[in-house]
């Protein structure tokens, strides 16, 4: 069975959670341009045994640590093009070996991370958008990546912490030309009706239930708060399942790569979660700085409507 076929029998998938705390759990500095990529370089078993302990967790899919991982920003820190193309393959590969060796009995999926053009730029311009590039500019930034990561045969495709109009539109039409490829797209926000670039939440989504290609789609990285309202703005007309992963609800400082201010998560993945099933949001996870405990916390509370493995 393909996931599009099972995602359309379930009533809750749950998603991992941030890739980057399990690796600094492990020791691993990430103050890099790479951020989480840097692993990929210097430390692939730790990415793959993030993935492990998510799965063991009870996730349902793993995102790869193709975020940040581009051929720019890996020629950038001095990598061949050869070398580049073959880690960011690798990112799917370290995700597959994970579901293999896990222990968790449920169903397994790898979504393959594209991460928007602000991510490469890594000065925090996921949260804010407005590049100054053109549509044509950031397909041919993405394109190569996509068809890198399509290659390996993931089975689909997370696209997300877009927060961009023009760069929604490259991406969808991107993903036109692979008409096979299956994917959610998740936006940063600048406020609950708003993405970070200042474009109104309706607007987005008419763009992504007109994309045959993105099956689901919401928000990732967004603090916990804002999850409910802008679910609650997209409910009303929205025909596809919705996406939330929000972040822990830290501060974050693109000049160190540092979050700040951390709050208590319980009730946002334990009563929060609830409500935002109830407005149609299908798949559930973590972002930056959630861990295992989240998706166990989540897997508790949709026990119930958690399929069986089979």
């Amino acid at each position: 069975m393909d996931f599009n076929t099972w995602r359309k029998k379930q009533e809750v998938i749950i998603i991992d959670g941030s890739m980057s705390a399990g690796l600094e759990a492990q020791g691993l500095n990430l103050n890099d341009p790479l951020w989480t990529a840097k692993a990929l370089k210097e430390a692939p078993e730790k990415i793959q045994k993030v993935h492990e302990d998510y799965y063991n967790a009870g996730a349902n899919i793993a995102i790869t640590a193709s975020y940040q991982a581009t051929l720019a920003g890996l020629k950038k820190a001095g990598l061949t093009a050869d070398n580049s193309s073959q880690l960011i393959r690798k990112t799917v590969t370290l995700a597959k070996n994970a579901r293999t060796n896990s222990y968790g009995q449920q169903k397994k999926w790898v979504a393959a991370s594209v991460g928007p053009y602000g991510a490469y730029l890594a000065d925090g311009s996921e949260y804010s958008g407005n590049y100054g590039l053109t549509k044509e500019q950031l397909k041919s930034f993405h394109c190569q990546r996509l068809e890198l990561l399509l290659a390996e045969k993931p089975d689909l495709i997370a696209i997300e912490t877009i927060p961009d109009r023009t760069e929604i539109q490259a991406l969808t039409e991107l993903l036109a030309e692979y008409p096979t490829a299956l994917a959610w797209l998740t936006v940063t926000l600048r406020d609950e009706r708003h993405l970070a670039d200042g474009t109104d939440l309706l607007d987005f989504q008419a763009l992504v239930e007109s994309c045959e290609q993105v099956f689901a789609y919401g928000v990732n990285c967004v603090k916990p708060e804002r999850v409910l309202p802008t679910l609650s703005c997209l409910a009303e007309k929205r025909s596809k399942p919705l996406v939330a992963y929000p972040n822990s609800g830290a501060d974050y400082d693109a000049n160190t790569k540092q979050w700040q201010s951390d709050e208590s998560l319980a009730s946002y993945f334990n009563q929060g979660a609830q409500a935002w099933h109830r407005l149609g949001c299908q798949l559930i996870g973590g972002c930056c700085r959630t861990t295992t405990a989240e998706t166990r916390q989540l897997v508790a509370v949709f026990r119930q409507k958690l399929s069986s493995p089979a």
